[in-house]
C-alpha cells in the first residue's frame, strides 16, 4: 500500500481539473494513491478523470450528493496511506509539496498534522499567506479563524481515526476550521514556512451568503473557546471578535472601534492569565498580530492610527519596525487618496 493518500473531492470541477490533477501526478514524491472522490458531478469531471491512465489514481463515485464533509470522511475512511494530503480541485500543489510534508512529518513523529504556506492567486494581487508555525502558535490562532490552509493539509491518518477525527457537515462552510480547531487540542501540528500549494481564488470559490453562513459557524466554534477563558460574550460580542481575528478582517469605522479593540485583545491575554488555556508566549504573538490587521485594514482613519498602533500595551518591548513602516505607508496613501478627491 502506498506511504500517502491524496485525497481529492470534486464536485462540477471540471474548469481548473487538469491543471489540479497534473500537479498531483507530477509530483517528485511517487508513493501515493491518487484518491479522488466524485460527489455526484454532472459536468465533465468524470470524463476528465478517466482521462488519465494512472495506475495510483482510484475513484469512488457517490450515488448521492454528500456535500464536502460528507465526501472527504468517506474519503478518509477509505484511505489507505499511512499520510494523508489534502487537496482541492481548483489548487495547484508545487512538485516538491508531497516530499516536503512526508519528509517532515518522518523526521518529527510526534506531529499529526502538517500544513504548509501559500502563493495565493487569481481574482486578488498574488501573494504569499505563511500560517502560525509552531503547535501553541496555532492553537492561540484557532481563537481567532482557521490556523491551516485546508488544501495544504497532511495527517497521520491512523491518530485521526484513533481519536475519531471527523468532519461536521452542520459547521457548513467552516466545517475544515471546526475538525483542526477539535484536533489541535488532542494532537501535536506544525505549519512550514514553504510556500507549497497555489491557492486560486475565482468567482465561483464563496458566495456572499456563503461568506455570512461563514462568520455565523465560526461563531459557534469561537464561542467555547472563549468560555474556557472566562468570557460569556453576547452575540454582538461574538461577532465584534470575529470581524476583528479572522484574516480578512473589517474595517473599522472609527478610532473608537480601535480602542474597543484593542481592549477587547487585551481582555484575552488578562484572561489567559487567569485561566491558563494557552501558552502565554504564543497568545501575545497572535494577538499582537491580529492588532496589526485591525490598524492595517483601519488606515484610512488617519495619522492619529499611527499613535495608537505603536503605543499599544499589546505590542512587545521591540516593536517590529517592518511593521509599523506598513501602517505610516498605508495612512500616507490613503490621506494622499482622500487629497486627490477633494481636489477634483
Amino acid at each position: 500500500m502506498a506511504a500517502v493518500t491524496v485525497l481529492l473531492p470534486v464536485y462540477n470541477g471540471e474548469r481548473y481539473l487538469h491543471e489540479t490533477m497534473r500537479s498531483i501526478l507530477s509530483q517528485t514524491y511517487t508513493d501515493f494513491e491518487f484518491l479522488i472522490v466524485d460527489d455526484g458531478s454532472t459536468d465533465a469531471s468524470r470524463d476528465i478523470i478517466a482521462g488519465y491512465g494512472d495506475p495510483r489514481i482510484r475513484v469512488l463515485v457517490n450515488p448521492d450528493r454528500l456535500k464536502l464533509s460528507g465526501a472527504l470522511n468517506r474519503g478518509i475512511d477509505e484511505a489507505g496511506g499511512t499520510y494523508i494530503a489534502r487537496m482541492d480541485a481548483d489548487d495547484i500543489a508545487l512538485p516538491g509539496r508531497l516530499q516536503t510534508q512526508v519528509d517532515y512529518l518522518e523526521s518529527h513523529p510526534h506531529v499529526a498534522i502538517c500544513g504548509t504556506g501559500i502563493e495565493v492567486f487569481g481574482q486578488t494581487a498574488t501573494r504569499n499567506d505563511i500560517y502560525a508555525p509552531t503547535h501553541e502558535d496555532i492553537r492561540s490562532y484557532a481563537l481567532f479563524d482557521c490556523p491551516f490552509c485546508h488544501p495544504t493539509v497532511m495527517i497521520r491518518k491512523e491518530l485521526f481515526d484513533r481519536h475519531g477525527l471527523r468532519y461536521d457537515g452542520s459547521y457548513y462552510p467552516t466545517e475544515d476550521y471546526e475538525l483542526w480547531s477539535r484536533a489541535v487540542e488532542l494532537l501535536p501540528s506544525a505549519n512550514l514556512s514553504e510556500v507549497l500549494l497555489r491557492y486560486r481564488v475565482h468567482g465561483s470559490s464563496m458566495t456572499g451568503a456563503d461568506w455570512d453562513e461563514m462568520d455565523r459557524q465560526a461563531a459557534r466554534v469561537i464561542r467555547p473557546r472563549l468560555e474556557k477563558l472566562g468570557i460569556a460574550c453576547s452575540g454582538e460580542q461574538l461577532q465584534f471578535h470575529r470581524n476583528i481575528g479572522r484574516g480578512r478582517s473589517v474595517k473599522l469605522n472609527s478610532l473608537a472601534e480601535v480602542e474597543r479593540a484593542e481592549a477587547w485583545l487585551n481582555s484575552l491575554l488578562d484572561k489567559n492569565r487567569t485561566h491558563a488555556c494557552y501558552d502565554e508566549k504564543a497568545l501575545a504573538a497572535i494577538v499582537e498580530t491580529v492588532w496589526f490587521r485591525v490598524c492595517m485594514n483601519s488606515s484610512q482613519l488617519g495619522f492619529s492610527l499611527i499613535n495608537r498602533y505603536r503605543n499599544s500595551s499589546i505590542l512587545s518591548s521591540a516593536i517590529d519596525h517592518r511593521k509599523l513602516l506598513l501602517i505610516v505607508g498605508s495612512v500616507m496613501k490613503q490621506a494622499l487618496r482622500v487629497k486627490r478627491a477633494d481636489g477634483e
